[in-house]
This record gives C-alpha cells, structure tokens and sequence, in this order.
C-alpha cells in the first residue's frame, strides 16, 4: 500500500499590512522615531526665554549637587549631609520652572481621546474652555502657594533656611504658567491659536 504523497505548503506571500490592522503599529512607531530624530538634528535656538534659561541653570546646579553628594559619599565616604535636600527642592524646580516653558508651547501631556471625533466648531470651544479652566486653576494654585509660604514657619532641615521660599518659588512658577495659560485662552478665542490640545515637540 503505498501512500499519496503530501504536496509541499507553499509559503504565504508577503502582504503589506492596510491601515488599522496590527501590523501597522511598527511603521508607525518608525515613521515616529524617524521625526524625532529630524527634530533633534534641528534644535531651533531662537525661541530660547529667559525661564529657558533659568530652567537649565537649574539643571546643572542640581547636577553639580548630586555629583557632589556621590563624591563625598563612595570616593570620600564623608557624605556631605544637606546635599541630600538640596537637590530634593532643586529637582522640584527644575519640573515647576520647565512647566512654564512646557505652558507657553503648549506640550504639556493632554488626552485627545473624544477631541478628535467632535466638528472642527465643537473641537474649538471645547479647548476655549479648557484653556480658560487650566488658565483659572493656575491662578487658584498661584494664590494657594503664596498662602502656604506666608504660613510656613519651618526651616529645612540641613541648612537654616525658610521653607517658605519653596512655597513661594513654586507659586511663582505657577503663576508663570497662567499667564501662558490666559495668553492661550485669549488667543484661541480669538482663533489666532490652532485647535490643538498639545502639539509633540522634542526639546
């Protein structure tokens, strides 16, 4: 008895993956990276401000703080004690500081989810309002941040100094973000703002 013989399976041809299918999330992810990196190897320096600026003096003081803490802690292993809440409160205003920069381009995260199905007239007074809401609570924390650095009685711990700087710091940097904010709101009323939530920009 003999047996049929089994014809071979032919290979599947290669088939590009349409729009919408699983298999266009990796020339997506690509086309993505590959404006990233034009992005990067274009860095426009004129819209540099001076809380630009501030911002990266910030950074690399907080980054001279820590190399300093890591020195005098596993080279000298005589650890210099107020390192360690330094650059606790010089972290904290690196993130409130560069909120500004983030609130004048408008790259803060934002969630788009239901922006995208609404008409073009719907999207524009939905982002007026959230403008103005983001605008009114920046101001509200500004106020609240001010409050607490009046009331704030303690001094850090490492070093004598007032705690309330940090407060107030903090307040100011909000504040700098609702101004942003408020010029946002105006100019989107105004339609001289596109109807965008966020706009994704590598700084």
């Amino acid at each position: 008895m003999t047996s049929a013989s089994v014809p071979a399976a032919r290979p599947e041809p290669h088939r590009e993956a349409q729009p919408g299918q699983p298999g266009d999330v990796q020339p997506a992810l690509d086309h993505l990276f590959e404006e990233w990196r034009e992005q990067e190897q274009h860095v426009d320096l004129s819209d540099l401000r001076w809380t630009d600026i501030l911002v990266f003096a910030t950074f690399w003081v907080l980054f001279g703080v820590v190399f300093l803490q890591f020195y005098t802690r596993y080279i000298l292993n005589d650890s210099l004690g107020w390192t360690e809440e330094i650059a606790r409160y010089l972290l904290v205003a690196v993130v409130f500081i560069g909120s500004i920069t983030a609130m004048r381009k408008g790259t803060h995260i934002a969630v788009e989810a239901l922006l995208v199905y609404l008409p073009k007239e719907g999207k524009h007074w939905i982002l007026v309002a959230v403008d103005g809401l983001v605008a009114l609570f920046c101001y509200g924390m500004a106020w609240y941040g001010y409050v607490l650095g009046e009331r704030a009685n303690q001094y850090m711990v490492s070093i004598d100094i007032p705690k309330s700087y940090m407060y107030w710091m903090v307040a100011l940097a909000i504040l700098g973000m609702a101004v942003h904010a408020t010029i946002r709101f105006v100019r989107r009323l105004r339609r001289r703002e596109a109807d965008q939530a966020h706009t994704l920009v590598l700084d």
